[in-house]
């Protein structure tokens, strides 16, 4: 008979950690709506999966017996929460698959169902994994997730490509009119490898890590399998099932020329974007940039409402007026890590580039829009 000791806020955080990322699909599958809980050596580990993805987390608690329960999710923790802020928590299960939540003179009961009702969740796959420092993943994924799609048809714009070749790990974004990709050769895996990993895990894998009090050497250590990626830090694990499917050539896109390049100031042309698209007409989305001899002048307009704005830049070439979803500009400049911004252009039709001025570790191209 499982029994355990914990205090309150413990048993929230490590609940919250792997209810985050997982959307309970009932459908067929009540049991979905569940967590499983399992005393492991002087703790209780903690399971949650949608069967796409699952997170592992291990809680520590005081083990008074050992045993293992799955329970409701969202039931349980909102009888944590609502329990004194101070308090102690008892759990005990019982042989009918009875959980009963003491806490002080509160006493609660709530139907449980065994584990082996719970889907079996595979471990993290070691025989082809590697390590990377948890903050450089973070990173790089942050600097590109938001350029994926989210509902897409083609599964394969709902993930990141993750690949491995010549040294070199790369994080490749795409939703089919903007292009991230983020590099790094302080990554080193055993062999060469080209995998859609779904945004879902990896937004929550980097909640997680930024969230979690990791030390800055803190090590990421990732499994990769056929059909499955595996990350585990320290006594946390998440598991989720790769995307199938071609990721488009995006090298191909990435421009091997350039006709114009301009530095700009990354703050002053997120405000300047910010402020033209409070006014961009919400269908077209479209906001101009026009680059004079010594300046660039942002103007967008809507059926109501008219905008123009200018700033100083260090622009020497022919007038130059291109349009962009100011949202897919936005994400970018939020995201580059930099004071300065290099934008290259070859036309007005063509995918434009943004990279940092300082490094190549990271580029995003945006399409541009045909001018209203």
């Amino acid at each position: 008979m499982m029994k355990i000791n914990s205090n309150r806020e413990n048993l929230i955080k490590g609940i919250q950690t792997i209810q985050a990322g997982v959307s309970a699909k009932t459908g067929t599958l009540p049991i979905l709506q569940n967590f499983l809980m399992e005393t492991e050596g002087q703790g209780l580990k903690v399971v949650f999966t949608d069967l796409e993805m699952a997170i592992k987390h291990h809680i520590n608690v005081e083990v008074k017996g050992d045993g293992s329960i799955t329970v409701p999710i969202k039931k349980f923790l909102e009888i944590i929460q609502n329990l004194g802020p101070d308090a102690d928590v008892n759990v005990n299960v019982d042989d009918g698959n009875k959980v009963s939540i003491l806490s002080g003179k509160t006493r609660f009961k709530i139907s449980g169902a065994p584990k082996a009702d719970y889907p079996v969740i595979p471990d993290l796959d070691e025989s082809n994994s590697f390590t990377a420092p948890a903050a450089l993943i973070a990173d790089m994924v942050s600097r590109t997730v938001f350029s994926a799609s989210t509902e897409d048809e083609r599964h394969f714009l709902n993930g990141l490509l993750w690949k491995y070749e010549k040294g070199i790990f790369s994080v490749v974004a795409t939703d089919g009119r903007r292009l991230a990709v983020a590099t790094s050769q302080a990554v080193k895996a055993k062999k060469d490898f080209k995998v859609i990993v779904p945004s879902k895990i990896l937004g929550e894998l980097v909640k997680f890590i930024k969230s979690a009090d990791l030390g800055e050497k803190e090590e990421l250590t990732v499994g990769l399998s056929s059909n499955q990626i595996g990350f585990r830090i320290a006594k946390t694990v998440f598991v989720s099932r790769l995307i199938e499917g071609n990721f488009p050539a995006y090298e191909q896109i990435i421009p091997k020329t350039r006709e114009t390049s301009v530095e700009i100031d990354t703050a002053r042309l997120l405000a300047l974007t910010k402020r033209a698209s409070l006014c961009s007409n919400e269908r077209s989305g479209a906001v101009k940039y026009t680059f004079k001899k010594g300046v660039l002048v942002v103007n967008s307009s809507s059926q109501t409402m008219d905008f123009e704005d200018e700033t100083d830049v260090d622009y020497k070439g022919k007038d130059l007026q291109v349009s962009f979803n100011p949202k897919f500009v936005m994400d970018v400049l939020r995201n580059i890590g930099e004071a300065k911004a290099l934008m290259e252009f070859n036309a007005p039709s063509t995918p434009a580039l943004i990279k940092p001025v300082k490094g190549e570790d990271f580029l995003y191209i945006v399409m541009p829009l045909r001018a209203q």
